[in-house]
């Protein structure tokens, strides 16, 4: 389970990336493109492919349709970067755009997304969205590091783009932390009802990984966030950046807890 946690986990935050890319859209030079695109295209090669291997045994493997789309994402992306490429001055906004729906429209029918039999309406919701969120916080916190390198090389940038992304960043956290209450609201009911109550549930139960999650995964990158847009307000770019590689740390340690979880229940967590 491990290995399909992992594989979900490239090709989603693989996705998250091209959509904060196209939030962004940042007046770079070619470098920052391409950089971001052999990223992103790693992702999606690196992510599929374990997905597809033996190794990963569930969730399902991927549909044809799933495939096909995030085929389209790849080659509408390497297209955009070509064309990126020959003319930096143009920005080829609907390749960029394109790419992007095909990736989310790739994301959208994994049968990773579906809850396990017998999800309540409300567990389902809530099971989508953690999923679909994982693409959204790593993306954003990834491309946000990457961006902030960027200033470094052409200080001169305006800060509007870097804030979009950290904008998309905070808002998915503040998204995590109500998700959060609504996890502990679906499995609070089980973890008294078992035999030696919220405390077992503590030490030999998932109790303990939700409370680890949520303080390392969820409100330590909410703060973390909220001093990296303090500081490139000041534009102290330097000083977010290493503020930003923290806060990736916490954010993947938060997403694999969640994924292994998640995946390995059917439930949300």
């Amino acid at each position: 389970m491990l290995f399909a946690a992992v594989s979900v986990m490239l090709v989603y935050t693989a996705v998250g990336m091209l959509v904060a890319t196209l939030v962004a859209r940042p007046p770079t030079g070619p470098g920052f493109w391409r950089l971001t695109i052999l990223l992103i295209l790693a992702g999606f090669g690196l992510g599929m492919g374990l997905r597809l291997s033996s190794l990963s045994t569930a969730p399902p493997h991927p549909g044809g349709a799933s495939l096909l789309a995030l085929g389209i994402a790849s080659l509408t992306l390497i297209g955009f970067g070509a064309r990126q490429g020959a003319a930096a001055s143009e920005r080829h906004s609907w390749l960029l755009g394109l790419a992007t729906a095909a990736a989310v429209a790739s994301m959208a029918l994994d049968p990773a997304l579906r809850p396990g039999v017998g999800a309540s309406t409300f567990e389902s919701v809530v099971y989508v969205t953690g999923l679909l969120s994982v693409a959204t916080a790593l993306g954003s916190a990834l491309l946000a590091m990457i961006l902030a390198h960027w200033y470094l090389i052409e200080p001169r940038m305006p800060i509007a783009p870097l804030n979009r992304v950290l904008g998309m960043f905070l808002g998915t956290q503040g998204i995590k932390l109500i998700l959060l209450f609504a996890v502990v609201a679906i499995h609070l009911p089980g973890w008294i009802a078992n035999d030696g109550g919220l405390l077992r549930a503590f030490v030999l139960g998932d109790a303990l990984f939700v409370a680890i999650r949520a303080t390392l995964g969820v409100l330590a990158p909410l703060v973390l966030g909220w001093m990296t847009w303090k500081t490139v307000q000041i534009r102290s770019i330097q000083s977010a950046t290493g503020i930003l590689y923290a806060a990736i740390v916490f954010v993947l340690f938060g997403e694999v807890i969640s994924l292994y979880l998640s995946l390995s229940t059917g439930r949300p967590y």
